[in-house]
């Protein structure tokens, strides 16, 4: 009787070999892809959870950055909304909001059934509605003027500058968002601002960031907080996510702990903001 060596079993020939090894990639294979896809789903149902995402209907003229966010639309595209407003852009039909710069066809079509967009109010300017674009003839007479950019408002811009109305409100908006401005070339960044307006304007321009109004840290939006040059983008979602815990309110001693300001940031920064309004 011939006896069987168990070496036997684990003898393969090079094509069983070939066949093996073939067999552990695809294994090894399909245990990494089910790993991935599966860390993949968590990960973006977690993300999902974390954001409470909220459909409701608005419009994109008038929401604020919260809302945005309640919406599922991602930081940097609201940004660009805020930015994209704050320098005169309107959506006078819901389709162009899908035009907002970086936002996907997915985003667009799973909140263009929420979006109306509102009527817009007539501007107080309308007396300007066929004003040809800025002439020499239209410049103050007197050449020794000044005005201070953060405290004008808009008879002392209209008395002295002559500028259409709807110009000088898009500056006080620009203002507004900014907080104050800090150099005179950020006047040639408002929208429908031409190059032979600012150029006259510029040598009048004052900056007196002493007289600035101090901004209200519970209305305060994230670009607001953004210009401060104080905090990173984190601690900005941080404070307004507090604020909002808080039924947007947020107390002085909340926010130094939120951000971990220092003492010296702190005493800066207090300057710059009204805590009680």
């Amino acid at each position: 009787m011939i006896q069987s060596n168990w070496r036997d079993y684990f003898s393969f020939s090079k094509k069983e070999i070939k066949g093996i090894i073939v067999l552990g990639f695809i294994l090894l294979g399909s245990i990494l892809l089910s790993h991935l896809f599966s860390t993949k789903s968590i990960s973006t149902l977690v993300a999902k959870q974390d954001r409470n995402i909220r459909l409701t209907m608005f419009d994109p003229n008038t929401i604020d950055s919260i809302q945005a966010l309640d919406l599922g639309i991602p930081e940097k595209q609201v940004r660009t909304l805020l930015r994209y407003r704050a320098k005169g852009g309107y959506f006078k039909q819901k389709q162009d909001f899908s035009k907002l710069y970086g936002l996907t066809t997915e985003m667009y079509n799973s909140l263009s059934p929420y979006i109306k967009i509102g009527p817009r109010e007539k501007p107080s300017y309308a007396r300007f509605s066929n004003y040809h674009p800025y002439a020499y003839s239209n410049k103050p007479e007197k050449s020794n003027w000044t005005i201070d950019i953060n405290a004008a408002q808009e008879a002392e811009w209209e008395r002295k500058t002559n500028l259409p109305l709807d110009i000088i409100g898009r500056v006080l908006a620009y203002k507004k968002f900014l907080g104050a401005f800090t150099k005179p070339s950020q006047l040639s960044k408002v929208y429908g601002m031409s190059d032979s307006m600012y150029q006259f304007i510029r040598p009048h321009i004052v900056i007196d960031l002493a007289k600035a109004p101090s901004m209200n840290m519970n209305t305060m939006r994230f670009n607001e907080w953004k210009n401060l040059g104080m905090f990173n983008d984190q601690q900005i979602w941080t404070i307004l996510k507090l604020k909002k815990e808080n039924g947007g309110r947020i107390g002085w001693i909340a926010l130094i702990e939120a951000t971990d300001l220092t003492q010296e940031e702190a005493i800066l920064l207090k300057k710059k903001l009204r805590l009680n309004d």
